[in-house]
Protein backbone atom coordinates (compact mmCIF):
# COMPACT_ATOMS: atom_id res chain seq x y z
CA UNK A 1 0.00 0.00 0.00
CA UNK A 2 1.32 3.47 -0.86
CA UNK A 3 2.18 5.72 2.02
CA UNK A 4 0.02 8.79 2.58
CA UNK A 5 2.53 11.55 3.10
CA UNK A 6 1.92 14.99 4.52
CA UNK A 7 2.73 18.02 2.40
CA UNK A 8 5.77 19.88 3.73
CA UNK A 9 6.88 22.64 1.40
CA UNK A 10 9.66 25.10 2.09
CA UNK A 11 10.74 27.83 -0.29
CA UNK A 12 14.51 28.03 -0.70
CA UNK A 13 14.88 30.94 -3.12
CA UNK A 14 13.53 34.41 -3.68
CA UNK A 15 13.43 36.09 -7.07
CA UNK A 16 16.85 37.48 -8.01
CA UNK A 17 18.66 38.69 -11.12
CA UNK A 18 19.72 35.77 -13.30
CA UNK A 19 23.42 35.44 -14.10
CA UNK A 20 24.75 34.21 -17.41
CA UNK A 21 27.41 31.57 -16.76
CA UNK A 22 30.47 31.11 -18.94
CA UNK A 23 30.15 28.12 -21.24
CA UNK A 24 31.01 26.92 -24.74
CA UNK A 25 28.38 25.55 -27.10
CA UNK A 26 28.52 23.99 -30.53
CA UNK A 27 26.21 22.19 -32.93
CA UNK A 28 27.43 18.66 -33.58
CA UNK A 29 24.87 17.85 -36.25
CA UNK A 30 22.06 19.59 -38.15
CA UNK A 31 19.19 17.31 -39.19
CA UNK A 32 18.01 17.92 -42.76
CA UNK A 33 14.60 16.24 -42.53
CA UNK A 34 15.63 13.83 -45.30
CA UNK A 35 17.07 10.34 -45.10
CA UNK A 36 19.04 11.33 -41.96
CA UNK A 37 15.87 12.08 -39.97
CA UNK A 38 14.22 15.20 -38.66
CA UNK A 39 12.71 16.57 -35.41
CA UNK A 40 14.20 14.53 -32.52
CA UNK A 41 11.58 13.19 -30.12
CA UNK A 42 10.29 15.49 -27.38
CA UNK A 43 11.79 15.66 -23.88
CA UNK A 44 14.08 12.65 -24.45
CA UNK A 45 17.73 12.61 -23.42
CA UNK A 46 20.24 10.93 -25.72
CA UNK A 47 21.53 7.49 -24.78
CA UNK A 48 25.33 7.24 -24.44
CA UNK A 49 27.45 4.11 -24.70
CA UNK A 50 30.79 3.41 -23.01
CA UNK A 51 32.67 5.02 -25.91
CA UNK A 52 30.76 8.30 -25.71
CA UNK A 53 28.65 7.67 -28.82
CA UNK A 54 25.16 9.17 -28.72
CA UNK A 55 21.87 7.54 -29.74
CA UNK A 56 18.38 8.88 -30.31
CA UNK A 57 15.30 8.85 -32.52
CA UNK A 58 13.41 11.30 -34.70
CA UNK A 59 9.72 11.68 -35.42
CA UNK A 60 10.19 12.30 -39.13
CA UNK A 61 12.64 11.74 -41.97
CA UNK A 62 14.09 8.54 -43.29
CA UNK A 63 13.49 6.84 -46.60
CA UNK A 64 10.21 5.02 -45.88
CA UNK A 65 6.50 5.86 -45.62
CA UNK A 66 6.61 8.66 -48.21
CA UNK A 67 6.03 12.32 -47.43
CA UNK A 68 7.93 13.36 -44.32
CA UNK A 69 9.02 9.80 -43.50
CA UNK A 70 8.38 7.65 -40.43
CA UNK A 71 11.53 8.64 -38.58
CA UNK A 72 14.87 7.00 -37.84
CA UNK A 73 17.05 5.78 -35.00
CA UNK A 74 20.43 7.46 -35.28
CA UNK A 75 23.96 7.48 -33.86
CA UNK A 76 26.17 10.57 -33.56
CA UNK A 77 29.81 9.62 -33.01
CA UNK A 78 33.19 11.32 -32.79
CA UNK A 79 35.24 11.19 -35.97
CA UNK A 80 38.70 12.42 -36.98
CA UNK A 81 39.76 15.94 -36.05
CA UNK A 82 37.28 16.33 -33.20
CA UNK A 83 34.31 16.38 -35.56
CA UNK A 84 31.12 14.38 -35.17
CA UNK A 85 29.18 12.44 -37.78
CA UNK A 86 25.61 11.11 -37.90
CA UNK A 87 24.67 7.61 -39.04
CA UNK A 88 21.19 6.15 -39.47
CA UNK A 89 21.02 2.81 -37.62
CA UNK A 90 17.43 1.95 -38.39
CA UNK A 91 14.88 3.33 -40.83
CA UNK A 92 11.31 3.00 -39.57
CA UNK A 93 9.20 1.42 -42.30
CA UNK A 94 5.93 0.33 -40.66
CA UNK A 95 4.10 2.07 -37.80
CA UNK A 96 2.09 -1.08 -37.05
CA UNK A 97 5.04 -3.39 -36.43
CA UNK A 98 7.80 -0.92 -35.47
CA UNK A 99 5.87 2.02 -34.06
CA UNK A 100 6.49 5.73 -34.14
CA UNK A 101 9.26 6.16 -31.62
CA UNK A 102 8.31 8.55 -28.83
CA UNK A 103 10.56 7.34 -26.00
CA UNK A 104 14.28 7.58 -25.23
CA UNK A 105 16.62 4.67 -25.95
CA UNK A 106 18.80 2.71 -23.53
CA UNK A 107 22.27 1.34 -24.44
CA UNK A 108 23.83 -1.69 -22.78
CA UNK A 109 27.54 -2.50 -22.48
CA UNK A 110 27.58 -4.30 -25.85
CA UNK A 111 26.08 -1.39 -27.86
CA UNK A 112 22.67 -3.03 -28.09
CA UNK A 113 19.84 -0.51 -27.88
CA UNK A 114 16.46 -1.03 -26.21
CA UNK A 115 13.32 0.98 -26.75
CA UNK A 116 9.55 0.98 -27.05
CA UNK A 117 6.63 3.04 -28.27
CA UNK A 118 2.92 3.39 -27.61
CA UNK A 119 2.04 1.61 -30.86
CA UNK A 120 4.33 -1.39 -31.31
CA UNK A 121 6.34 -4.10 -29.51
CA UNK A 122 9.13 -3.43 -27.06
CA UNK A 123 12.33 -3.99 -29.04
CA UNK A 124 16.08 -4.51 -29.10
CA UNK A 125 18.36 -3.13 -31.84
CA UNK A 126 21.58 -5.06 -32.44
CA UNK A 127 24.56 -3.87 -34.52
CA UNK A 128 24.58 -5.12 -38.11
CA UNK A 129 25.63 -3.62 -41.46
CA UNK A 130 24.40 -1.52 -43.15
CA UNK A 131 21.37 -1.13 -40.83
CA UNK A 132 20.87 -2.61 -37.37
CA UNK A 133 18.51 -5.53 -36.72
CA UNK A 134 15.13 -4.74 -35.15
CA UNK A 135 14.11 -7.54 -32.77
CA UNK A 136 10.80 -7.41 -30.87
CA UNK A 137 11.34 -8.78 -27.37
CA UNK A 138 7.80 -8.29 -26.02
CA UNK A 139 4.53 -7.66 -27.82
CA UNK A 140 3.18 -5.07 -25.40
CA UNK A 141 3.79 -1.37 -26.14
CA UNK A 142 4.84 1.09 -23.44
CA UNK A 143 3.71 4.48 -22.21
CA UNK A 144 4.92 7.31 -24.43
CA UNK A 145 8.04 9.01 -23.12
CA UNK A 146 8.84 6.53 -20.36
CA UNK A 147 11.14 4.22 -22.31
CA UNK A 148 13.20 1.55 -20.56
CA UNK A 149 16.09 1.52 -18.11
CA UNK A 150 18.52 -1.29 -17.32
CA UNK A 151 19.58 -2.66 -13.96
CA UNK A 152 23.00 -4.17 -13.26
CA UNK A 153 21.74 -7.68 -14.12
CA UNK A 154 20.48 -6.73 -17.58
CA UNK A 155 16.78 -6.54 -16.70
CA UNK A 156 14.67 -3.79 -18.23
CA UNK A 157 12.16 -1.63 -16.32
CA UNK A 158 9.46 0.63 -17.72
CA UNK A 159 5.74 1.23 -18.08
CA UNK A 160 5.03 -1.84 -20.23
CA UNK A 161 1.64 -3.55 -20.52
CA UNK A 162 -1.86 -2.48 -19.48
CA UNK A 163 -1.69 -3.54 -15.83
CA UNK A 164 -4.56 -4.88 -13.74
CA UNK A 165 -6.77 -1.80 -14.28
CA UNK A 166 -5.98 -0.95 -17.90
CA UNK A 167 -3.96 2.15 -16.99
CA UNK A 168 -0.43 0.78 -17.40
CA UNK A 169 2.04 -0.90 -15.08
CA UNK A 170 5.58 -0.61 -13.82
CA UNK A 171 7.02 -3.81 -15.23
CA UNK A 172 10.27 -5.78 -15.35
CA UNK A 173 11.46 -7.55 -18.50
CA UNK A 174 13.99 -10.30 -17.75
CA UNK A 175 16.08 -12.12 -20.39
CA UNK A 176 16.32 -15.92 -20.37
CA UNK A 177 17.32 -18.85 -22.54
CA UNK A 178 13.82 -19.05 -24.06
CA UNK A 179 13.27 -15.30 -24.46
CA UNK A 180 12.09 -12.48 -22.25
CA UNK A 181 9.66 -12.67 -19.33
CA UNK A 182 7.40 -9.79 -18.29
CA UNK A 183 6.51 -9.27 -14.63
CA UNK A 184 4.08 -6.49 -13.74
CA UNK A 185 5.28 -5.02 -10.44
CA UNK A 186 2.68 -2.29 -9.88
CA UNK A 187 -0.55 -1.36 -11.69
CA UNK A 188 -1.50 2.30 -11.92
CA UNK A 189 -4.88 3.71 -10.94
CA UNK A 190 -6.35 1.04 -8.67
CA UNK A 191 -8.68 3.58 -7.01
CA UNK A 192 -11.18 6.10 -8.28
CA UNK A 193 -9.40 9.32 -9.21
CA UNK A 194 -5.99 7.60 -9.14
CA UNK A 195 -4.79 9.20 -5.88
CA UNK A 196 -1.46 7.38 -6.13
CA UNK A 197 -0.73 8.73 -9.61
CA UNK A 198 -1.46 7.86 -13.22
CA UNK A 199 0.13 8.33 -16.65
CA UNK A 200 3.93 8.46 -16.26
CA UNK A 201 5.57 10.23 -19.21
CA UNK A 202 9.27 10.31 -18.23
CA UNK A 203 11.90 7.56 -17.81
CA UNK A 204 12.38 5.99 -14.39
CA UNK A 205 15.58 6.41 -12.33
CA UNK A 206 17.70 4.36 -9.91
CA UNK A 207 19.39 5.23 -6.66
CA UNK A 208 22.55 3.54 -5.35
CA UNK A 209 20.49 1.07 -3.26
CA UNK A 210 18.47 -0.27 -6.19
CA UNK A 211 15.28 1.67 -5.50
CA UNK A 212 13.31 2.90 -8.52
CA UNK A 213 11.89 6.43 -8.85
CA UNK A 214 9.60 8.26 -11.23
CA UNK A 215 6.80 10.77 -11.71
CA UNK A 216 3.30 10.71 -13.12
CA UNK A 217 1.71 13.56 -15.04
CA UNK A 218 -1.82 12.76 -13.81
CA UNK A 219 -3.48 11.49 -10.66
CA UNK A 220 -2.68 12.51 -7.11
CA UNK A 221 -4.99 14.76 -5.14
CA UNK A 222 -8.51 14.08 -6.42
CA UNK A 223 -10.52 16.54 -8.52
CA UNK A 224 -11.41 19.37 -8.04
CA UNK A 225 -8.20 19.99 -6.14
CA UNK A 226 -5.73 19.06 -8.84
CA UNK A 227 -4.89 15.71 -10.51
CA UNK A 228 -1.44 17.32 -10.89
CA UNK A 229 0.71 14.20 -10.69
CA UNK A 230 2.94 12.55 -8.09
CA UNK A 231 6.54 11.59 -7.43
CA UNK A 232 6.96 7.95 -6.42
CA UNK A 233 9.47 5.35 -5.24
CA UNK A 234 9.50 1.58 -5.80
CA UNK A 235 11.45 -0.51 -3.28
CA UNK A 236 12.37 -4.19 -3.79
CA UNK A 237 11.18 -6.58 -1.08
CA UNK A 238 13.83 -9.26 -1.67
CA UNK A 239 11.38 -11.89 -2.93
CA UNK A 240 10.81 -10.54 -6.44
CA UNK A 241 7.98 -8.24 -5.38
CA UNK A 242 8.17 -4.47 -5.02
CA UNK A 243 6.35 -1.87 -2.92
CA UNK A 244 5.10 1.41 -4.36
CA UNK A 245 5.34 4.58 -2.22
CA UNK A 246 3.96 8.02 -3.01
CA UNK A 247 6.66 10.55 -2.11
CA UNK A 248 4.61 13.65 -2.94
CA UNK A 249 1.26 14.60 -4.46
CA UNK A 250 1.59 17.88 -6.34
CA UNK A 251 -0.97 20.62 -5.64
CA UNK A 252 -0.19 23.19 -8.39
CA UNK A 253 0.77 25.58 -5.59
CA UNK A 254 4.33 26.51 -4.61
CA UNK A 255 5.25 22.83 -4.94
CA UNK A 256 4.37 22.84 -8.65
CA UNK A 257 2.34 20.50 -10.81
CA UNK A 258 2.41 18.24 -13.87
CA UNK A 259 6.00 16.89 -13.92
CA UNK A 260 7.23 15.92 -17.39
CA UNK A 261 10.86 15.04 -16.62
CA UNK A 262 12.68 12.29 -14.79
CA UNK A 263 13.94 12.63 -11.25
CA UNK A 264 17.56 12.21 -10.22
CA UNK A 265 18.86 11.05 -6.83
CA UNK A 266 21.97 12.40 -5.09
CA UNK A 267 24.41 10.47 -2.89
CA UNK A 268 22.43 11.28 0.27
CA UNK A 269 19.18 9.89 -1.15
CA UNK A 270 17.50 13.23 -1.89
CA UNK A 271 15.36 13.26 -5.04
CA UNK A 272 15.38 16.18 -7.51
CA UNK A 273 12.97 16.90 -10.34
CA UNK A 274 11.00 19.57 -12.20
CA UNK A 275 7.40 20.58 -12.75
CA UNK A 276 6.10 22.34 -15.83
CA UNK A 277 3.39 24.31 -14.00
CA UNK A 278 2.80 25.92 -10.62
CA UNK A 279 5.68 26.92 -8.38
CA UNK A 280 6.16 30.26 -6.62
CA UNK A 281 5.73 32.23 -9.88
CA UNK A 282 3.47 29.82 -11.79
CA UNK A 283 6.20 29.12 -14.37
CA UNK A 284 7.24 25.71 -13.07
CA UNK A 285 10.00 24.82 -10.63
CA UNK A 286 12.90 22.59 -9.62
CA UNK A 287 12.10 20.65 -6.44
CA UNK A 288 13.96 18.54 -3.90
CA UNK A 289 12.41 15.69 -1.90
CA UNK A 290 14.22 14.64 1.28
CA UNK A 291 13.34 11.62 3.45
CA UNK A 292 12.60 12.40 7.11
CA UNK A 293 12.99 10.29 10.24
CA UNK A 294 9.27 9.48 10.42
CA UNK A 295 9.28 7.94 6.93
CA UNK A 296 7.71 10.91 5.21
CA UNK A 297 9.29 13.05 2.52
CA UNK A 298 9.67 16.83 2.67
CA UNK A 299 9.50 18.93 -0.49
CA UNK A 300 11.59 22.08 -0.88
CA UNK A 301 11.51 24.38 -3.89
CA UNK A 302 15.10 24.63 -5.15
CA UNK A 303 14.15 27.19 -7.78
CA UNK A 304 10.93 28.77 -8.97
CA UNK A 305 11.19 30.29 -12.45
CA UNK A 306 10.28 33.99 -12.02
CA UNK A 307 10.92 35.36 -15.51
CA UNK A 308 9.91 33.49 -18.64
CA UNK A 309 12.74 35.08 -20.63
CA UNK A 310 15.28 33.26 -18.42
CA UNK A 311 13.45 29.94 -18.62
CA UNK A 312 10.06 28.47 -17.76
CA UNK A 313 8.24 25.13 -17.76
CA UNK A 314 11.30 22.85 -17.41
CA UNK A 315 10.52 19.48 -18.94
CA UNK A 316 13.73 17.50 -19.52
CA UNK A 317 15.89 15.38 -17.25
CA UNK A 318 18.14 16.99 -14.62
CA UNK A 319 21.78 15.90 -14.43
CA UNK A 320 24.40 16.38 -11.70
CA UNK A 321 28.09 17.11 -12.14
CA UNK A 322 30.81 15.95 -9.74
CA UNK A 323 30.62 19.23 -7.78
CA UNK A 324 26.91 18.81 -7.07
CA UNK A 325 25.66 21.35 -9.61
CA UNK A 326 22.40 20.61 -11.41
CA UNK A 327 21.79 21.19 -15.12
CA UNK A 328 18.52 21.22 -17.02
CA UNK A 329 16.53 22.58 -19.94
CA UNK A 330 13.63 25.01 -20.03
CA UNK A 331 11.56 26.90 -22.53
CA UNK A 332 11.71 30.63 -23.19
CA UNK A 333 9.42 32.83 -25.31
CA UNK A 334 12.22 35.36 -25.89
CA UNK A 335 13.11 33.87 -29.30
CA UNK A 336 10.11 34.12 -31.63
CA UNK A 337 8.01 32.28 -29.07
CA UNK A 338 10.43 29.40 -28.47
CA UNK A 339 14.15 28.52 -28.51
CA UNK A 340 14.70 27.80 -24.78
CA UNK A 341 17.70 27.72 -22.42
CA UNK A 342 20.19 25.42 -20.70
CA UNK A 343 20.39 26.34 -17.00
CA UNK A 344 22.70 25.58 -14.08
CA UNK A 345 21.82 25.48 -10.37
CA UNK A 346 24.75 25.69 -7.93
CA UNK A 347 24.30 24.84 -4.23
CA UNK A 348 25.45 27.48 -1.74
CA UNK A 349 26.65 27.13 1.89
CA UNK A 350 23.45 28.91 3.00
CA UNK A 351 21.32 26.11 1.59
CA UNK A 352 20.10 28.22 -1.31
CA UNK A 353 20.91 27.60 -4.97
CA UNK A 354 22.24 30.08 -7.52
CA UNK A 355 20.53 29.93 -10.91
CA UNK A 356 22.41 30.89 -14.07
CA UNK A 357 21.76 30.53 -17.79
CA UNK A 358 24.47 28.52 -19.55
CA UNK A 359 23.11 28.93 -23.05
CA UNK A 360 20.24 30.63 -24.86
CA UNK A 361 19.22 29.01 -28.12
CA UNK A 362 18.70 31.39 -31.01
CA UNK A 363 16.96 29.24 -33.65
CA UNK A 364 20.09 28.97 -35.82
CA UNK A 365 21.67 26.66 -33.20
CA UNK A 366 18.38 24.96 -32.32
CA UNK A 367 14.88 25.59 -31.07
CA UNK A 368 13.69 24.23 -27.71
CA UNK A 369 16.08 21.71 -26.13
CA UNK A 370 15.11 18.24 -24.96
CA UNK A 371 16.74 16.39 -22.02
CA UNK A 372 20.47 16.41 -21.24
CA UNK A 373 23.13 13.67 -21.11
CA UNK A 374 26.49 14.22 -19.38
CA UNK A 375 29.78 12.47 -20.21
CA UNK A 376 32.62 11.68 -17.81
CA UNK A 377 34.37 14.96 -18.59
CA UNK A 378 31.36 17.07 -17.66
CA UNK A 379 30.22 17.95 -21.18
CA UNK A 380 26.47 18.13 -21.76
CA UNK A 381 24.78 16.75 -24.87
CA UNK A 382 21.24 16.97 -26.17
CA UNK A 383 18.92 17.60 -29.07
CA UNK A 384 16.48 20.35 -30.00
CA UNK A 385 13.05 19.72 -31.41
CA UNK A 386 13.50 22.16 -34.29
CA UNK A 387 15.68 24.99 -35.52
CA UNK A 388 19.23 24.62 -36.77
CA UNK A 389 20.49 25.09 -40.31
CA UNK A 390 17.55 23.26 -41.93
CA UNK A 391 14.84 23.76 -39.31
CA UNK A 392 14.65 20.07 -38.31
CA UNK A 393 16.60 20.21 -35.05
CA UNK A 394 20.19 19.64 -34.00
CA UNK A 395 22.45 17.60 -31.74
CA UNK A 396 24.40 20.00 -29.51
CA UNK A 397 27.23 20.00 -26.97
CA UNK A 398 27.58 22.42 -24.03
CA UNK A 399 30.87 22.65 -22.13
CA UNK A 400 30.18 24.38 -18.78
Amino acid sequence: MAKTLALAVTLALAAAPVAVASSKSRVLYNFTGGSDGGNPILFAALAMDAHGNLYGATYYGGTACGGEGCGVIFEVARSAGGKWSEKVLFDITDFRTQGSFDSPLTADGERDLYGCSTEAPTFELTPESPLWDFNPIWQSPCAGGVGLILDSAGNLFGDVGLGAYGEGAISELSPGSSGWTLTELYSFCSKSGCPDGDYPVAPFSWDSKGNLYGTTYDGGYPYPKCYCGVAFQMTPNGDGTWTYHVLHRFTHGNDGGFPLGSVTVDASGAVYGTTTHGGPYSNGNVFKLTPTKDGRWKLAVVYGFPDANDGLAPSGDLVFDKAGNLYGTAGSPACNGGCGVIFKLSPQPTGKWNYSVLHRFNMTDGDYPNGLTRDGEGNLFGTTRGGGKYGYGVVFEITP
